[in-house]
């Protein structure tokens, strides 16, 4: 019983640390991480398209409109967190 309350307490703790200290990552950082994201879908996204127009046995077809998806999704992740940046450091400012 006592390891159960301890465990409690500690997922408390962790709440209040998340929710009300300073930001795990910060801006500068995410900035970076978000660059990284659109380029590696964008790089993702070519490797999809060229293995489209040109199939080969190592890929095939559904892999490559498959690596198109996936890149697509990683390319709009990195757009929507800079975004998210955009609009913090507008806020900030004000």
């Amino acid at each position: 019983m006592k390891l159960r309350e301890r465990f409690h307490r500690w997922v408390a703790t962790v709440r209040r640390r998340l929710f009300t200290g300073p930001p795990l990552v910060g801006l500068e950082s995410l900035k970076v991480i978000t660059e990284d994201m659109r380029k590696l879908g964008i790089g993702a996204m070519g490797a999809g398209v060229l293995g489209f127009f040109a199939p080969s046995e190592k890929i095939t077809l559904g892999a490559s409109v498959a690596l198109l998806f996936v890149g697509a999704i990683i390319w709009l992740t990195g757009i929507a967190l800079h975004a998210y940046i955009e609009r913090e450091r507008s806020v900030r400012k004000d």
